[in-house]
């Protein structure tokens, strides 16, 4: 079009010059009656000639233009993180990251790839004042028994199979002003009963503590000081790092966790302070109520502690460790355990279809000590206990246990995929997750599976899980579960519940009736997660 306009104007040009100089010349030749001069005949062959160089100029082939010119937007910005535009002849120059934060704790690497840690990149509900949270966790569990009751036992991360249950519903968030902190999220769904079930210290004294923080995950204030890399003084119920595991199944590479993690603490209740003396280095005694209680058994708290190390982006190390408290109901025993873990990601290249691989190792000790002593009136005194080594009249009461998982991830964090599982001693059956036949909890105790001081319990489980993470903020899993113990613990096809229902009470026998235990359980999981 451009080049058949400029055609037309040259025409136009050539035909203007050629007629003046064709009237001069006619003008010429009707005064003098002779042919036109040669030099005006000349004049016209050098402005032909000029003419042919122009259409040779105008045909030459032009380079192509820019993208964004030729699309209609000749001012397009490049792409973030492109090579900024250089001189002709001159290299690219690099494309331009944003700086690493190295005063923000574990802020220098990416470690959204560990268990028990979200990995969510972004926050959905990220304001000046407020982080909001939210987070959905439903199952449906298919379990090879078929118990009659439905009734799922020995764990935290599931109360009843065959059925849809919405197992976790939380909603809260992060407060944060000029150093002042508070968070809060809500407990709803079937953990709200799952887990105050387990803590006996509601049982000493009054005003129902149970009922008081049964929807309450987690609920503290605290104080922020900007001394090295940050001081947090907080108060409150807060999560427990015992056992690698998170209380939130989203946050984890599979959704039943392994007895070292399902049969210890979830919450403490207390004070903490975290200090941060580097940002790969963090240290938080702790003063607690007791071992994941709501209140204190007897005559002391709990203290305890972490350290939290991360030396690189690939490492993760954590030891906790809690003594002094004395938590067995009405009985003055001392527990003291020791649980540490490490994690390591040993291959990541985001290139490859199964681009990142890592495993986490957890190995925990303990025991308890004393006992021999009446706390309340009109109680029997309780036996006295010992770490090792122990004899009839004073049986050894410990733990030790440990578990292994191994994690793969896929075209770019879409799929998951996690094998793993861990075992456990514990004579004494001092952390051993009470079955609730009957409706027993931890305050009632039941005839039907007693945890008396040297008592064996021996137990395994291993896991095999399948995610699909359509996005960072959902989880589609699949999983199986084993689990097997040396005594009969889990729920058989008869149920762990009296025909009509509870007698309403757990701590006497039924009549004629008995729950049905099996040493043997294998369930598969379904669950979706959420969290925004």
């Amino acid at each position: 079009m451009r080049k058949t306009f400029r055609r037309k104007i040259l025409s136009v040009v050539f035909v203007s010059m050629l007629g003046l100089n064709w009237a001069s010349q006619s003008a010429f030749a009707q005064a003098a009656d002779s042919p036109p001069p040669a030099d005006v005949k000349k004049q016209i062959d050098d402005l032909k000639q000029r003419i042919d160089q122009l259409e040779q100029q105008l045909n030459k082939p032009k380079p192509p233009e820019p993208a964004a010119q030729a699309a209609g937007n000749p001012a397009a910005p490049a792409a973030p993180g492109a090579p900024a535009p250089s001189a002709a002849g001159a290299a690219p120059a690099p494309p331009t990251t944003p700086p690493v934060d190295l005063e923000t704790p574990f802020a220098f690497g990416d470690f959204t790839w560990m268990n028990a840690v979200p990995r969510n990149h972004d926050s959905v509900f990220d304001g000046k004042y407020f982080t909001g949270e939210f987070r959905w966790d439903s199952n449906y569990i298919y379990d090879y028994n078929h118990p009659i009751d439905h009734s799922l036992g020995g764990t935290t991360e599931g109360t009843r199979t065959g059925e849809f249950v919405l197992q976790q519903l939380n909603l809260g968030g992060d407060f944060h002003w000029e150093g002042v902190q508070a968070r809060f999220l809500s407990q709803l769904g079937a953990v709200a009963t799952a887990t105050p079930r387990n803590d006996a210290s509601p049982t000493v004294g009054q005003w129902d503590i149970a009922d008081a923080y049964r929807y309450l995950t987690e609920g503290y204030g605290g104080y922020h000081i900007n001394y090295k890399h940050g001081v947090n003084i907080q108060a409150g119920i807060f999560m427990s790092y015992i056992g690698l595991f998170s209380y939130y199944s989203f946050d984890n590479w599979s959704y039943q966790p392994s007895y070292v993690s399902s049969n210890t603490p979830w919450f403490f209740n207390g004070f903490r302070v975290q200090y941060f003396p580097t940002n790969k280095l963090k240290f938080e005694p702790w003063l607690i109520n007791g071992w994941q209680s709501y209140g204190k058994f007897n005559g002391r708290q709990g203290v305890g502690g972490q350290i939290l190390w991360r030396p690189s982006e690939k490492w993760d190390f954590v030891f906790n460790t809690y003594t002094a408290g004395e938590d067995t109901l009405f009985t003055h025993r001392t527990r003291s355990h020791e649980d540490d873990s490490m994690e390591y990601k040993y291959y990541d290249n985001p290139k490859k279809f199964m681009h990142r691989m890592a495993f986490s190792f957890t190995f925990d000790i303990g025991c308890e000590t004393g006992g021999g002593q009446t706390v309340v009136i009109g109680t029997t005194p309780g036996q006295k206990v010992v770490c090792t080594h122990g004899k009839a009249a004073t049986p050894a009461q410990n733990f030790v246990g440990g578990m292994l998982y191994h994690r793969w991830w896929f075209d770019r964090d879409k799929f998951g995929a996690t094998v793993g599982g861990g075992w456990m001693n514990n004579p004494g059956r001092y952390l051993v997750l009470l079955p609730p036949i009957d409706g027993a909890t931890a305050s009632t105790g039941t005839p039907y599976f007693t945890e008396n001081p040297g008592q064996q319990f021996k137990a395994y489980d291993f896991q095999t899980t399948f995610d699909w993470m359509p996005t960072q903020f959902v989880t589609w899993r699949l999983e199986f579960t084993q689990r097997g113990a040396d005594v009969p613990y889990f729920t058989g096809p008869g149920g762990i519940t009296p025909p009509g229902g509870n007698n309403g009470n757990p701590g006497s026998i039924t009549p004629g009736w008995s729950p049905d235990l099996r040493k043997q359980e294998r369930r598969w999981i379904f669950a979706l997660l959420v969290r925004l």
